[in-house]
């Protein structure tokens, strides 16, 4: 591919796949990598525009690294590279993509903003645990949208009954429950916003009052009912998760400027026949 008139080769592939230790990828996995090299021009091109230069003693000992891993497979670093088509120059730049990015994030993300998304998502951050219970309705993979919206009204009827003191949720998860819970009465195992529990759980559980019911939701699992039945309120601050919290929102302003770039880049595709 071409990325702004830019080559992504073979080459740059061969790198990828020996910098995550993958010695043999199906077309589906070079496809996905292919599509992170072309991300990485487009950042590449950004990061030069703005001036961010890494420093030299930094860029020199993550080079050292690269060349000591390809030692300890058993292979000369500089055959190695060769036989990629990489020269030094294009080496270091491979390296000096996420050591540029760090800074500029760095750069970008403000203590004030940190601040504002650690009060805004406090509960999701300082270790706050919930106690749930569920009721679920299993879906298979190719499920029709009929079957999908029998699932969904056969739940809102069930939160109706249980809102309305006909049934606990208990009850309904021991009578009507397609998971291994109903035999105690839905509970899920205590979890973080991300622990033990499911992100596609936890995500609807934190916002709910403790007696509160979640609207339906579907999942791979199938279509879901959850309650939230007790909060365990958390105890880090800030400085305790600040730097999970500056990964969370470095990968956020990432996915916005990759997404803004690629609006606006001209990207070509190649392919090769062999005769």
């Amino acid at each position: 591919a071409t990325v702004n008139g830019q080559p992504v080769t073979e080459g740059d592939l061969a790198f990828a796949l020996l910098s995550r230790g993958i010695t043999d990828a199906p077309p589906a996995l070079r496809q996905q990598l292919l599509e992170q090299l072309i991300n990485q021009r487009l950042i590449q091109e950004f990061l030069k525009a703005q001036k961010i230069e890494v420093p030299t003693k930094q860029l020199d000992e993550s080079v050292v690294k690269v060349e000591n891993f390809i030692r300890k497979k058993g292979d000369h670093p500089q055959q190695v590279l060769t036989k990629m088509g990489f020269t030094p120059e294009k080496l270091r730049a491979a390296i000096a993509l996420p050591l540029a990015w760090n800074l500029y994030a760095r750069q970008e993300i403000s203590p004030e903003k940190m601040q504002a998304y650690f009060n805004a998502h406090r509960e999701e951050l300082d270790g706050t645990r919930v106690e749930a219970s569920q009721i679920l309705l299993k879906l298979s993979s190719d499920a029709s949208p009929t079957e999908i919206d029998q699932a969904k009204q056969k739940l809102l009827d069930l939160r109706k009954q249980i809102q309305s003191g006909k049934l606990t949720f208990a009850e309904a998860a021991a009578q009507h429950s397609q998971a291994p819970s109903k035999t105690e009465g839905g509970k899920l195992v205590t979890s973080a916003y991300r622990g033990k529990m499911p992100l596609v759980f936890t995500s609807q559980v934190f916002p709910l009052k403790e007696g509160e019911i979640s609207e339906p939701f579907q999942s791979p699992f199938g279509m879901h009912l959850i309650t939230l039945n007790k909060k365990h309120p958390g105890q880090f601050s800030l400085e305790d998760v600040r730097g999970e919290l500056f990964q969370t929102l470095s990968r956020e302003l990432y996915d916005q400027t990759l997404q803004k770039l690629r609006s606006t880049a001209k990207i070509e595709w190649k392919t090769e026949t062999k005769s």
